[in-house]
């Protein structure tokens, strides 16, 4: 029986598939859930762009923010371009990322969850998301076959390869 279920998401479709998963498996059996994000920084810009721009999340977070804007990016490739400090780049992507797992967070918590922890990191993304579940004590990874990037797929490997290769507790795949 599951006692911790961890899950992770980039705001892809198939990974917000994994939160409504992992939530209902978690409701179910009445054990905490953990959402789990692997910040998105010097990532490919297009992956980041396509992230931000389908769910809208450079807009939410320059409302959110106190960083000045001279133009409100389109999207995230646009906060790479010119001459923008580093820190405030480092803050917008950490923002983001704030707002995908607090979203994922809201989700899971309207399919009966009782008890939902969120968490951020930094890093290669196989290697962050083995590192959090284990850290939130998680008897079960839940993630998506597939997210942002198809490029990654080709160059680095699966993440969910690696995560399914690497863990030591279950591993749910979600298509």
């Amino acid at each position: 029986m599951n006692k911790h279920i961890f899950v992770a998401t980039d705001g892809s479709d198939t990974a917000m598939r994994a939160v409504d998963l992992a939530a209902e498996i978690a409701a179910a059996f009445d054990v905490p859930l953990t959402i789990g994000h692997v910040l998105q920084h010097g990532k490919p810009v297009d992956e980041l762009s396509r992230m931000a721009e389908v769910e809208h999340l450079v807009e939410h977070v320059h409302k959110k923010s106190d960083i000045q804007w001279d133009n409100i990016p389109g999207g995230m490739g646009d906060l790479f371009v010119g001459h923008r400090p580093s820190q405030d780049v480092v803050r917008i992507v950490t923002m983001i990322g704030d707002e995908i797992v607090s979203r994922a967070s809201d989700r899971a918590k309207e399919l009966g969850v009782k008890t939902v922890d969120t968490t951020t990191g930094d890093g290669d993304y196989a290697d962050e998301i083995l590192d959090m579940a284990e850290r939130a004590g998680a008897d079960m990874i839940v993630l998506g076959n597939r997210g942002l990037g198809r490029l990654r797929r080709a160059l680095l490997g699966s993440v969910s390869q690696k995560v399914n290769q690497n863990a030591e507790c279950t591993v749910v795949t979600v298509r």
